[in-house]
C-alpha cells in the first residue's frame, strides 16, 4: 500500500493522498538519525528513540497498516545498513530496509516475506534474495527483495543496499530512494520491535 510519511515536504506534495489514506504518523531527526511512523485504521503506532541508533516501536490493535523505523536523513542514499533486531513480536509482516518516495517504495526484507512479480534473484550478505516488483506498469511501484530465510534475532547483521540497487538498475528500473531506514511493517496489531542501527 502506498505510504505517506508525514514530514512537511511530503505533506505539501500529498494532501490529496493524505485525505484518501486518512493516515497518522510522525517523522523527524534525532542524534543524526531519521525516524518515522505511519499507520492507518483505528489503532496507533509509536516509536521510542534511544541513543546511538537504538529505537523501539509499538503498534496497537486496530491498525490496518503500520510502519515504524529509524535510518539516515540523507535522501537518495545507498549505504550499508548495519542492525541488530532484538525483538520482533506480536503481529508483524516484515522487517528490513525500507525507503519511500511519492512514486517508489523499496523493501529489502530480512524478516518475514514480500511478494509480487518475480524478476530473478541476487546473492547478498550470505543469502539469496528473490527480486519482486509490484505494480510494474503503474506510476507507483514497489521493489521488494525477499531473503530466502529470516536472519537471526539479537545478532549483528548488514544489508548491503548497493547490491540490491545495482540489481534494480540492471533491470532498467528507476532508482529514486527516500531516506533508507530499518523498518518493521504490520497489517494488524498489536506488536513490537526493538532494534539498533549503525
Amino acid at each position: 500500500m502506498k505510504k505517506i510519511l508525514l514530514s512537511a515536504s511530503v505533506l505539501a506534495l500529498s494532501l490529496g493522498l493524505l485525505q484518501q489514506a486518512n493516515a497518522g504518523g510522525t517523522s523527524g531527526t534525532q542524534d543524526g538519525f531519521y525516524y518515522f511512523t505511519y499507520y492507518t485504521g483505528s489503532g496507533t503506532t509509536t516509536i521510542t528513540l534511544g541513543s546511538a541508533g537504538h529505537w523501539s516501536g509499538h503498534w496497537t490493535s486496530g491498525i490496518t497498516d503500520s510502519l515504524c523505523g529509524r535510518g539516515w536523513p540523507q535522501n537518495n542514499l545507498v549505504r550499508n545498513i548495519n542492525y541488530n533486531a532484538g525483538v520482533l513480536s506480536g503481529n508483524w509482516h516484515s522487517g528490513g530496509e525500507y525507503s519511500w518516495t511519492p512514486n517508489i517504495e523499496t523493501y529489502i526484507t530480512d524478516f518475514g516475506n514480500n511478494s509480487g512479480t518475480s524478476y530473478g534473484t541476487i546473492n547478498s550478505d550470505g543469502a539469496t534474495y528473490t527480486v519482486y516488483r509490484q505494480n510494474p506498469s503503474s506510476t507507483f511501484s514497489q521493489y521488494k527483495n525477499d531473503r530466502s530465510g529470516d536472519q537471526s534475532r539479537g545478532a549483528n547483521h548488514t544489508i548491503t543496499m548497493a547490491n540490491h540497487v545495482n540489481k534494480w538498475r540492471s533491470l532498467g528500473w528507476t532508482i529514486n530512494l527516500g531516506y533508507p531506514c530499518w523498518s518493521a511493517e504490520s497489517f494488524a496489531g498489536p506488536g513490537d520491535v526493538n532494534c539498533t542501527i549503525w
